[in-house]
């Protein structure tokens, strides 16, 4: 008899759309790293670069959408870039005032893509509390957060932690880690908590990302009885990093907006508040 081969924890025969989505499912975790190329508003989509994503600045330079942002450790005047993933469209992203209150509109038709931050807080402070707001005029039933190939989201904040990988990770967790690392130019976060608004599970959800349960998805705001306004949230980074990993986090390495319907085909909007991170003091 012969004896077939243990298969490894990620199937070596993955798809090439499996393995474009998680790529955009790891990306959308990661904070772009920093460049020094010229501010663009928009990535062109015609762009490629032998199919890796790319990061690029967005001219937020001097918006009231930037200048409102308070985040601890981090220059007013810190640069946000559109990470843009593959020959993926790329979601629209572009600071404006919605309602009376500075916001960073979001559209997505059929595309995807993340803005992001890097963070380099200072050495022993941990992420306490994040408040920010939602503006979302219409929401899409057909959007799964549990289900690959079906999880969009209009709404997404992303918060990426550092961590040490040699205690809690899987065989599959560095897999995937090393193929973002490969395709991308980046590796995996230790960990990423995403705040949703969603039209299909409970407030209060903790949903594993379909592709890696290195990112969990806590829905802030389910259904449609608060669209058209904003909503403001205050959430305390240690407990819903504790209830989704089990775990005290890390120091908070990233920040990232990400409207998303490259799935559906959707249109989709979402307009995202000034964001006001706090962390706790260094330990001596």
């Amino acid at each position: 008899m012969t004896l077939l081969p243990r298969p490894s924890p990620l199937t070596p025969h993955i798809t090439t759309r499996f393995a474009s989505l998680l790529l955009c499912a790891v990306l959308a975790a990661c904070a772009g790293p920093q460049t020094d190329t010229t501010d663009v508003v928009e990535a062109d989509e015609s762009e490629e670069d032998g199919g890796r994503a790319k990061s690029r600045p967005v001219v937020l330079d001097g918006t009231a959408w930037q200048s409102r942002n308070h985040i601890e450790g981090v220059a007013p005047a810190a640069r946000w870039e559109h990470q843009v993933y593959m020959n993926r469209r790329p979601t629209h992203y572009n600071a404006t005032e919605h309602e009376g209150r500075p916001a960073v509109m979001a559209q997505a038709e059929g595309a995807n893509s993340t803005l992001s931050l890097p963070l380099a807080p200072t050495p022993g402070a941990l992420p306490k509390r994040i408040r920010f707001s939602l503006f979302v005029p219409t929401l899409n039933p057909a959007f799964d957060l549990k289900e690959k190939g079906e999880d969009d989201a209009v709404a997404r904040l992303i918060l990426s932690f550092e961590g040490d990988r040699s205690k809690q990770w899987t065989a599959r967790d560095h897999i995937v880690s090393e193929l973002s690392s490969l395709i991308a130019g980046k590796p995996l976060p230790y960990a990423s908590i995403m705040y949703v608004w969603d039209s299909r599970y409970p407030a209060g959800s903790v949903i594993p990302n379909p592709y890696t349960n290195r990112i969990r998805q806590i829905v802030v705001e389910s259904g449609p009885d608060r669209l058209n306004q904003w909503v403001d949230f205050d959430r305390d980074i240690e407990a819903d990093f504790k209830k989704a990993f089990g775990e005290t986090p890390g120091a908070l390495i990233g920040l990232g907006l990400m409207t998303d319907s490259n799935n559906s085909g959707a249109t989709v909007t979402a307009w995202y508040g000034p964001l006001d991170v706090t962390l706790s003091a260094p330990t001596r």
